[in-house]
């Protein structure tokens, strides 16, 4: 039996979140007020990398952008008392995005994006002394298919994505829009849980 082989389509994976107020106003009006400045930022990133090869006027069309519902989630470490997270996560596909391939310097390249959009939601990363606070804007690159570099500016995959249920769900509710969710079978005596 032979089976056709699927190609894979290049996915980057970014994951948004916010818990306490800044300049664009609570954390949902932040993240929905930043949704457009975010693919906005990755369309510009997009069609830069593919200059000369594609030039084409619908190049910023060649993306999809899949977003998450939004989430309401624990604070993961930090200080104690700090109030909840709204967090959703955006999976990005498209051909143009394929025909590049992911590599270090474009990925640090969009991260920088990232940061840039912090700073203008009012996110001061300058305190370092606290570490996973509270902050008005954060956004996260947690994959391009399967690039994997470590520098100090990123860490390709995540390297806490196994720990984080504030992305894994939101990403799980992305993809399974495509897939389908999986039916679960009640448990059975030869499958104790």
């Amino acid at each position: 039996m032979t089976y056709a082989k699927q190609k894979t389509q290049l996915k980057l994976v970014i994951s948004i979140g916010a818990n306490i107020p800044g300049i664009l106003g609570d954390p949902i009006r932040t993240i929905a007020t930043m949704r457009p400045q975010i693919e906005k930022s990755i369309i510009e990133w997009n069609v830069a990398l593919n200059r000369p090869r594609i030039d084409s006027p619908n190049i910023n069309k060649s993306l999809s952008f899949q977003w998450a519902p939004l989430f309401e989630t624990d604070p993961l470490g930090g200080p104690i008392n700090q109030p909840k997270f709204i967090n959703t996560v955006v999976v990005v596909v498209g051909e143009s995005l394929s025909s590049v391939g992911p590599n270090e310097k474009a990925a640090i390249s969009l991260m920088k994006k990232f940061l840039e959009l912090e700073k203008i939601a009012g996110r001061e990363r300058e305190n370092t002394e606290i570490s996973w606070g509270p902050r008005s804007l954060d956004i996260d690159f947690i994959s391009w298919g399967d690039l994997q570099i470590n520098t100090e500016t990123l860490i390709l995959p995540h390297p806490r994505l196994s720990e984080r249920n504030f992305v894994l769900i939101p990403l799980i509710e992305v993809l399974s829009k495509d897939q389908g969710k999986p039916k679960r079978i009640n448990s059975q005596s030869i499958w104790p849980e």
